[in-house]
């Protein structure tokens, strides 16, 4: 099968790295595999290395990594010409947008084959009144969590495939941490921007920092991350303990380092970087929104905060870092539910919608739909 997926540029954004691990997989299994950024790093502001790193990993796997270029978001002539001819080279089986943004260029490019939409979030970033655009367009919607499932449905006019997020196995640890070193690194990955609220943590710091100090404990705490935001954030970490790393390619290597994984976002869709932080075996503290609560059970694998209370959570992080017993048992809890999100399975259930799409569209020729999941 040739399979085109779409994203808005190579960047370390959990949506951007599961599409380049999801083409590694489907590389491995025999399909012919295009990965389309609309735009360069450059263009959006993302860093240039990572988008480097990005599509020599892909390149390496055996797919295909490509920009269009577009330096405009609302230059319909010259993007559609662009992706015209891209998929009159990659000649696609089906198309996979991981952003809205490709949507009216896909329908100006008549490409004639199943086209599916990952949204990875549980809040929209277009009016609602999109959809009535976005049906005609789309065969099939992919949540990758029940709230964007719900979401989807309640707008959507066309199918919606539940299909977990999932993690690379680099990330994979082979045992249960025993218990967090005496001086504990905390770890948050995620783009810097107003979902991920790290003022939150930022607040929490100097609490942790002082309630380890009391007992002879050192504690660093690092955000690895790059985003609009992230200028902002540098004058705001002064005078604090806390560690701006920017964006990394070696988040699997910081996750081995860490001993406590910390999410305060304002809302999420269903966070690859919390998937990474179990399968790496690291307990959790994040904040009890959407995406999060599906994941993290408390006492389980970590525990769960409210949002915007940075002294919930310093005493949550606090609380796993002072109990070895505790901490061993919630590590152990993270591996096992890491279980549930692997690659493989991610992969092969794109591949099954994929499949469906296309068996549905030489049945009925260019009509929309598919048979829903049983």
């Amino acid at each position: 099968m040739r399979i085109c997926s779409i994203i808005t540029s190579f960047t370390s954004g959990g949506a951007e790295m599961l599409v380049c691990d999801l083409a590694e997989a489907f590389a491995a299994d025999g399909h012919e595999t295009t990965v389309f950024a609309l735009s360069d790093a450059v263009q959006v502001g993302n860093p240039t290395d990572t988008e480097m790193a990005m599509m020599a990993r892909v390149r390496q796997s055996g797919a295909t990594a490509m920009s269009l270029s577009l330096a405009h978001r609302n230059n319909w002539i010259g993007g559609t010409l662009a992706l015209r001819r891209a998929l009159r080279t990659t000649r696609p089986d089906v198309i996979h947008t991981h952003t809205a943004r490709a949507l009216p260029l896909i329908a100006l490019a008549m490409p004639r084959v199943p086209v599916a939409l990952t949204h990875h979030n549980s809040r929209l970033s277009f009016p609602p009144s999109a959809f009535h655009l976005f049906n005609r367009i789309v065969d099939a919607y992919v949540a990758i969590s029940d709230q964007c499932r719900t979401m989807l449905q309640a707008h959507g006019r066309q199918p919606v495939r539940l299909i977990l997020n999932a993690a690379h196995p680099r990330f994979q640890a082979d045992r249960p941490r025993l218990k967090p070193a005496h001086d504990p690194l905390i770890l948050a990955v995620g783009t810097v921007s107003e979902q991920k609220d790290y003022p939150t943590l930022l607040g929490a710091a100097q609490p942790v920092v002082d309630a380890l100090a009391a007992q002879g404990r050192k504690a660093r705490i690092c955000i690895a991350g790059g985003g609009p935001d992230l200028a902002r954030l540098q004058s705001r970490v002064a005078g604090q303990p806390v560690e701006l790393l920017g964006a990394r390619g070696d988040v699997d290597m910081l996750m081995r380092q860490a001993d406590l994984f910390v999410n305060c976002s304002l809302w999420e869709g269903f966070p690859i970087s919390m998937i990474e932080a179990l399968t790496s075996g690291l307990p959790i503290v994040a904040t009890q929104v959407a995406g999060n609560r599906e994941m993290i059970v408390p006492g389980v694998n970590g525990q769960l905060v409210p949002p915007s209370n940075p002294a919930a959570l310093a005493h949550a992080m606090v609380d796993i870092l002072s109990d070895e017993t505790g901490y061993a048992a919630l590590s152990r809890g993270a591996l096992e539910t890491a279980g549930r999100f692997s690659i493989e399975s991610c992969a092969n259930a794109h591949l099954r919608l994929y499949e469906e799409l296309r068996a549905v569209r030489h049945r009925h020729g260019l009509n929309h739909g598919m048979a829903p999941a049983e």
